[in-house]
C-alpha cells in the first residue's frame, strides 16, 4: 500500500529503537512532522533554539547510549546546529540530524533560506567537515536505505554525528513496499585486540616497575569500561589516572585513583605520569589541556615512559606521543583481554603504589584549605567540591565551559563512573546549560545539576523553559563573576591588560552588571535564589535537588580566586614563530 516518503521515516524511526526526537519546527519540515503526529510513542522535545536541540540529543545519548534524532528546517536553522555538531563529533557522541530543504523543483533559483551560492547541496559541504557523514537525498525510494547507512557510519569504528537532508517533495512523494529496520543494516562492533598483542602489552606490563592505567572518553562509552578497568587496577595493583571526560571512572575515594592528569589536574596525578615507566592509555587522545599543550616533562616524559595506546580510532593513535604498542580495538575488551593474559601478585608495584599514595595525601592536605573556605562570597573549588558531596549517591553533573572546569576537575570528587559529563573537545559554551535537561527526560528519577558560567549560560538561559515544560528536576549552577573568568586572566596574564569583552559591565559608567538570573528563572516558571554567602549554598543545593523542580542558583563567587593549573603550568600556547617549548618529534628548526 502507498505510503508518503515520511511515514516510511517514522516507522524507520521506531524501528531503529528511537524514543525522544529534538529539534524545531519549519516550513521544510512539516511533511515529517505530520507524518510523526501519528506515533505519539516517539516523543518530541522542542527545544528553544536548533543548537540546544543537537546539544540535548548528544546527552540523551551520553545517557542512555542510544542515538536520538534531531529534525530541523533548512537554511538558519540548519546552520545552528554547526557547532553543536562539531562538539559531538570532536566528542564521538553519534546522532542523527535530519534537515528539509526546499522542493527539488527550486534547486538553483536561489529560494528563501536556500544555500545554493557554490551548487544545488551547499548545507551539506558545509556539515562534511563536523560529521562523519552528510548527504541529500534525491529520490524518495532511497531514503530508507540511506537512513540505514547513515545510522552504520554513526556508530561504528569512532562514533559521531551523521546529516541527511530531505528536499519538501522528496518527503511527500510516495512510495510502497516494507521498511527495512536498520538492525539488518547494521554491524555489532567489539574490536577486540589481537591475542598476541595483548600477551605483549602483558609482557610490558610485567616488566614495568611504575606503572600507570590512564583511561579516558573513549573507555566512558565503551559498555562494562568502568568494571573491567577496576579490576585490571585491583587485581594487578597499578594506579589509575584519567583524562578529563574520564574522571570518576574509577571512583575517586578508591585507594589506586590519583584523579584527573592534565592542565588543571591533582598534582598527585602529574607526578605520577611524570615519574611512569609505562602508561597503558585506553580511549585517551593525550589532547592539548590533558598534556599541557604537549610539553616536554610537563605531565609526561617520554624519554622515560612507554606507551602502550589502545583506541577504536586508528587515527588517534601515536598522533601525539610515540608508541610501544599501538593496537586498535575496544578498551573495555581490551582490559577483559589483558588481565585475562597476564596474572602476578597484586603487590607486584607496592613500592611504586606507595610513593604515589604519599603524592595523593600530600595533595588532599594541600587543598583542605580550598575545600572548607570560609570566605564568602563563596571560593569556586569550595563550591565545586561541595557539588561533588551532595550528589555522592544520587544525581549526576554536567561541566560547561569556562573557568568552571579549573575548579571541578581537581576539587570535586567523583565516586560513582556515569555521574560525570563534560564536552571538553570542541569546547561550546553552554554545552551542559542547554542539553542537560535530555538527561532527565530519559532518566527522570536521577537529577542533574549543570555547573556552568554566567557567560555560558546567557548563550541560552532559554533552555530552562523547556525544562519547566516537561517538569524536569534540572538544577542549574550559575558561577556568577561578572566576567568571562578564564579570558580575562589568561588576556591580563599573556599582554597585563584586558579588553573590555572579557568582563560584563554598564559601557556609560563602567560598573559591573549581571542579569537578575533569580528572576528570569520565575519568569520561566522554574525556581531561582540568589546565594551571596558560603554558607548558603549547600543547602540550597540540596533543597533543589531534594525538589524535583528546575531550579536556577544564582552564586556570587569569590572573584579574587586565581584560576587553578597544575603546579608549574599555564594556559599559555607556543606563540613565537621559531621559539618553541621542548616537545617531542624527530626535526627541529635550524638555528
Amino acid at each position: 500500500m502507498p505510503m508518503r516518503t515520511v511515514d516510511a521515516v517514522a516507522e524507520w524511526l521506531e524501528a531503529a529503537g528511537t524514543t525522544h526526537y529534538y529539534g524545531y519546527a519549519g516550513g521544510a519540515v512539516w511533511p515529517l512532522l505530520d507524518a510523526l503526529v501519528d506515533r505519539p510513542e516517539l516523543r518530541g522535545v522542542q527545544a528553544k533554539h536548533e543548537s540546544h536541540a543537537v546539544h540535548q540529543a548528544d546527552i540523551h545519548y551520553r545517557t542512555t547510549g542510544r542515538v536520538a534524532a534531531v529534525i530541523v528546517t533548512k537554511g538558519p536553522g540548519l546552520l545552528n546546529c554547526v557547532g553543536g555538531v562539531a562538539s559531538a563529533m570532536h566528542d564521538g557522541i553519534p546522532l542523527l540530524v535530519i534537515a528539509g530543504s526546499g522542493p527539488t523543483h527550486f534547486m538553483g533559483k536561489g529560494g528563501m533560506q536556500e544555500l545554493f551560492y557554490a551548487g544545488f547541496d551547499d548545507a551539506v559541504p558545509v556539515f562534511k567537515p563536523v560529521t562523519k557523514g552528510a548527504w541529500l537525498a534525491v529520490r524518495p525510494d532511497t531514503v530508507i536505505d540511506l537512513l540505514n547507512h547513515a545510522l552504520r557510519v554513526a556508530t561504528s569504528g569512532r562514533p559521531g554525528p551523521v546529516l541527511i537532508q530531505l528536499p519538501l517533495d522528496v518527503q511527500l512523494g510516495e512510495v510502497e513496499g516494507q521498511v527495512e529496520p536498520p538492525v539488518r543494516r547494521s554491524v555489532r562492533q567489539r574490536t577486540r585486540v589481537d591475542a598476541a598483542d595483548v600477551t605483549e602489552a602483558g609482557r610490558l606490563l610485567a616488566a614495568a616497575e611504575r606503572p600507570v592505567l590512564l583511561v579516558g572518553g573513549g573507555l566512558v562509552r565503551s559498555p562494562g569500561g568502568a568494571q573491567a578497568l577496576q579490576a585490571v587496577a585491583e587485581q594487578r595493583g597499578v594506579p589509575v589516572v584519567t583524562s578529563l571526560p574520564g574522571k570518576g571512572l574509577l571512583g575517586e575515594e578508591h585507594p589506586l585513583s590519583l584523579g584527573c592528569v592534565g592542565r588543571s589536574g591533582t598534582e598527585c596525578a602529574a607526578r605520577a605520569t611524570r615519574e611512569a615507566d609505562l602508561v597503558i592509555a585506553v580511549g585517551a587522545r593525550f589532547s592539548d589541556n590533558h598534556t599541557a599543550n604537549w610539553r616536554k616533562g610537563a605531565i609526561y616524559d617520554m624519554d622515560i615512559t612507554k606507551v602502550v595506546q589502545v583506541n577504536v580510532d586508528p587515527d588517534e593513535i601515536g598522533r601525539n606521543y610515540p608508541v610501544e604498542l599501538g593496537l586498535v580495538g575496544d578498551g573495555t575488551a581490551f582490559l577483559e583481554d589483558l588481565l585475562a593474559a597476564t596474572d602476578g601478585p597484586a603487590d607486584a608495584y607496592a613500592g611504586w603504589v606507595q610513593r604515589v599514595a604519599g603524592f595523593r595525601d600530600e595533595w588532599r592536605a594541600s587543598i583542605e584549605p580550598v575545600l572548607t573556605a570560609p570566605t564568602s562570597p563563596i571560593h569556586p573549588g569550595r563550591m565545586c567540591y561541595e557539588v561533588g558531596e551532595v550528589l555522592a549517591q544520587r544525581g549526576r553533573v554536567f561541566i560547561d565551559i569556562g573557568d568552571v572546569i579549573q575548579y571541578a576537575e581537581p576539587y570535586m570528587t567523583v565516586r560513582r563512573p556515569g555521574t560525570w559529563h563534560i564536552s571538553p573537545g570542541m569546547a561550546e559554551m553552554g554545552w551542559a546549560a542547554q542539553g542537560a535537561s535530555a538527561a532527565c527526560l530519559v532518566a527522570p528519577d536521577d537529577p542533574a545539576v549543570v555547573l556552568t558560567g554566567d557567560g555560558a549560560f546567557m548563550m541560552g538561559p532559554q533552555a530552562v523553559a523547556t525544562a519547566v515544560e516537561h517538569g524536569l528536576p534540572v538544577t542549574w549552577v550559575i558561577l556568577n563573576n561578572l566576567e568571562l573568568g578564564i579570558e580575562r586572566k589568561g588576556a591580563v596574564g599573556k599582554f597585563g591588560r584586558s579588553h573590555p569583552w572579557y568582563s560584563f559591565t554598564i559601557e556609560a559608567t563602567g560598573e559591573p552588571y549581571t542579569p537578575d538570573f533569580a528572576a528570569l528563572a520565575r519568569s520561566f516558571g522554574a525556581e531561582g535564589e540568589r546565594i551571596e554567602e558560603a554558607g548558603q549554598f549547600r543547602p540550597a543545593l540540596e533543597k533543589a535537588v531534594e525538589s524535583g523542580r528546575p531550579t536556577v542558583l544564582d552564586v556570587a563567587i569569590d572573584v579574587t580566586v586565581p584560576s587553578y593549573f597544575t603546579k608549574g603550568l599555564d594556559r599559555f600556547y607556543p606563540d613565537t614563530w621559531g621559539a618553541s617549548y621542548p616537545s617531542y618529534g624527530q626535526l627541529k628548526l635550524a638555528r
